[in-house]
């Protein structure tokens, strides 16, 4: 079953237990007998995924690992990995029997509590049997037990709003930062959780699963829901493991803060000399929509302040990093500040800056901790023409997810199963052949060889299973039929 269930995927058929078996049926006598596959009844098809269902109850396999497991020998190991991390909604096939409430449920997604809101138990009592409270303290609103409230984009003709379901948490290869060769977008690692939990914690557990396997993971890039997380649970775990975070910065966390020290500032995460032109301390956001040349124009006002950036010098040693004032007394700086008479050299041809204290914080040097405004801080300006290439390099998980829904249509029916386990269990299969053919590609449209452990599959056309009239259908049971869209 495992065999034909890869087969389904690659063939990028919907993962239902009807299509595997058929798949089966449409086998040549000689491709079962490569296969090992002598005779099977639809009921052994649907029994493996029970088999490893009871694997998970009893503790002796863990969710993500099995949904990973399916997948993980079609990723590469390179030297070092960056990742592009993402979630997206996936609908239970399950029928809502309570929709959500604006005004008495709790709100469909959470990212800023280490556990979940309070349930209304009134809400509860008030609509009959559905929704149920479990002990999550959450609502079940169909019969799918792990399905629940969450929040997605439109997408797909799918409009903004609440949904009933589970979130798909992507890690994907991204191009290294400052590499100039393309690499593909391979998925990692995945993780399947009911829908509103914290993205955050869904995605960490993978990534430290990937660390702890021997992955040299360098840097993470992920939108700002993930970095508006509570710093336990995104930004301060990746800096234990060494990895650099990537993100975007919300219009809350945009905004003046005082330094470590007198004559510094905190702008938009980055620490600055307080001789920052009053200019350059309030800059627009990057909006959906702009044109190239506004962007342009709007990163080209972020880069003038690098001139005025503390920049960071060697490596970190015990979670610290020491960083140097933008003037220098060895070496000539890109602007001059009247306090130091090395720089003040060039004052023709730089900007001179308007400090008149020999206190000000031009030529400090300052050392900061990892927990020092965690969450805000990262190692490119924000907004500047380095960020924007370092922070897109996003578009990968973005990419994989829009295939995924497109290419493999994994949609709502894509899998009609209830729970979990069985979800995460059969998505496995469609993340293998998503990584195969990404990772094929890759090779094959730069005509390159493609490496042995990625064999060129070409299906020949399914076989369409005989008529219940033939010999063939006379040989199964009635018992062994399908039900009617299993």
């Amino acid at each position: 079953s495992f065999t034909l269930a890869f087969i389904n995927a690659i063939e990028k058929r919907r993962m239902l237990f009807t299509n595997i078996y058929d798949t089966f049926l449409g086998l040549t006598s000689d491709q079962r007998r490569q296969l090992g596959l002598k005779s099977l009844s639809y009921s052994q098809t649907t029994d493996f995924a029970a088999r490893v269902k009871v694997l998970v109850d009893a503790d002796r396999v863990d969710v993500v690992e099995l949904m990973n497991g399916v997948f993980q020998h079609t990723v590469p190991q390179p030297p070092v990995m960056s990742l592009a991390v993402d979630s997206t909604d996936y609908e239970s096939f399950a029928r809502i029997r309570a929709f959500w409430n604006r005004t008495s449920d709790q709100a469909p997604t959470s990212h800023e509590t280490d556990s979940e809101p309070d349930a209304d138990p009134k809400a509860v009592r008030t609509r009959g049997t559905w929704p149920v409270l479990r002990s999550d303290n959450r609502l079940q609103r169909t019969a799918d037990p792990d399905a629940r409230d969450g929040h997605r984009s439109a997408h797909n003709n799918n409009p903004a709003g609440a949904f009933v379901g589970y979130d798909l948490t992507l890690a994907v290869n991204a191009r290294p930062w400052r590499g100039q060769d393309e690499v593909p977008g391979f998925i990692a690692a995945a993780n399947l959780t009911p829908a509103g939990s914290h993205h955050a914690r869904a995605a960490i557990g993978i990534i430290e699963k990937l660390h702890a396997t021997g992955h040299n993971i360098t840097d993470v890039t992920a939108d700002r829901a993930y970095n508006n997380a509570k710093t336990e649970f995104w930004t301060g775990p990746l800096r234990k493991l060494g990895i650099a975070p990537v993100f975007d910065l919300t219009q809350n966390q945009r905004r003046q803060r005082p330094g470590p020290e007198p004559g510094t500032i905190i702008v938009d995460g980055t620490l600055f000399t307080d001789a920052l032109p009053k200019h350059l301390r309030e800059l627009p956001t990057f909006t959906v929509g702009m044109t190239s040349s506004d962007r342009t124009a709007l990163m080209s006002l972020y880069d003038d302040r690098t001139a005025y950036a503390f920049r960071s010098m060697g490596k970190k040693t015990d979670g610290k990093q020491r960083f140097r004032g933008p003037v220098r007394t060895d070496a000539p700086s890109k602007i001059c500040c009247p306090n130091n008479q090395v720089s003040m050299k060039e004052r023709l041809t730089r900007p001179v800056t308007e400090c008149n204290d020999e206190k000000c914080g031009c030529s400090l040097s300052v050392t900061l901790r990892d927990d020092y405004f965690p969450n805000i801080r990262q190692r490119n300006l924000y907004g500047t023409t380095d960020w924007n290439q370092d922070y897109h390099r996003r578009n990968a998980v973005e990419a994989a997810n829009s295939a995924l829904r497109t290419e493999f249509r994994m949609d709502r029916g894509y899998t009609r199963v209830f729970g979990r386990v069985k979800n995460a269990f059969l998505l496995g299969f469609t993340l293998f052949a998503y990584n195969h053919e990404c990772i094929t590609n890759h090779f094959r449209t730069r005509r390159l060889a493609i490496p042995a452990a990625y064999p060129i599959t070409k299906m020949a056309p399914p076989k369409l299973p005989a008529h219940e009239t033939s010999a063939k259908r006379a040989k199964i049971s009635k018992g062994d039929r399908p039900p009617p869209g299993g």
